[in-house]
């Protein structure tokens, strides 16, 4: 009888020791296979896809209005010469601009040749031909490039060709002498502002790279 008692006080006391180390449970609890099967799911919040505009062309953005005219030529001519770029046509207007300013005041007809249409090549060499039979030479600096603007664009699917125009303001150093080398117009320190607007043409389907001055407005 004894040791009924003992075991039984045993017994208790090792219950009561497991309680305190694990605690009671209280109310309702669900258990491991409830909460497997439960719709009690936390769901991740939907995620929203908004849509995205396309990729902004900066090539041409940087140069004329998102919405322009301008801007959807120069789209046509990308999309049907993938090298044509409005920056690498900009930066080679500028060149050609100084090139073709500097070598028709210099009178190289030869380099002109190779820059101009003919209408406007004609033009120009005749200004050369009757400055050089009146005896004037002009002395000619070029200062550098103010500013240089896309006026217009247009490019014809038919023809292939496209014709950019282009505002240029330059600063230049123009002196012309007479044949005894006498000042007849401008002054070595004097720069002049310089306003052109020219138009550029090139038929995209040509490998040449070149664009010519087609008209000086």
């Amino acid at each position: 009888m004894l040791q009924i008692f003992i075991l039984a006080a045993v017994a208790i006391f090792l219950f009561w020791r497991l309680k305190a180390v694990l605690g009671s449970r209280e109310g309702f609890e669900k258990t491991h296979k409830e909460i497997k099967t439960s719709g009690e799911v936390i769901k991740s919040p939907d995620i929203i896809n908004e849509p995205t505009k396309p990729d902004s062309d900066d090539d041409i953005f940087d140069y004329v209005e998102e919405n322009s005219a301008s801007a959807e030529v120069f789209k046509k001519m990308k999309a049907f010469d993938s090298d044509f770029s409005v920056n690498k046509f900009v930066s080679g207007a500028k060149m050609a601009y100084e090139i073709i300013i500097m070598a028709f005041e210099n009178g190289d007809i030869e380099k002109l040749s190779t820059l101009l249409e003919k209408k406007v090549f004609k033009s120009f060499k005749s200004v050369i031909e009757k400055r050089k039979k009146d005896g004037f030479v002009v002395d000619a600096s070029f200062i550098g490039m103010r500013d240089i603007r896309i006026i217009d664009a247009s490019f014809s699917e038919k023809t292939k060709t496209a014709d950019i125009t282009l505002s240029f303001k330059s600063e230049i150093s123009t002196v012309v002498k007479d044949v005894k080398g006498t000042i007849i117009e401008g002054h070595p320190d004097e720069i002049k502002k310089q306003k052109d607007t020219w138009v550029f043409t090139k038929n995209l389907s040509e490998k040449s790279p070149m664009w010519l001055l087609k008209s000086t407005i």
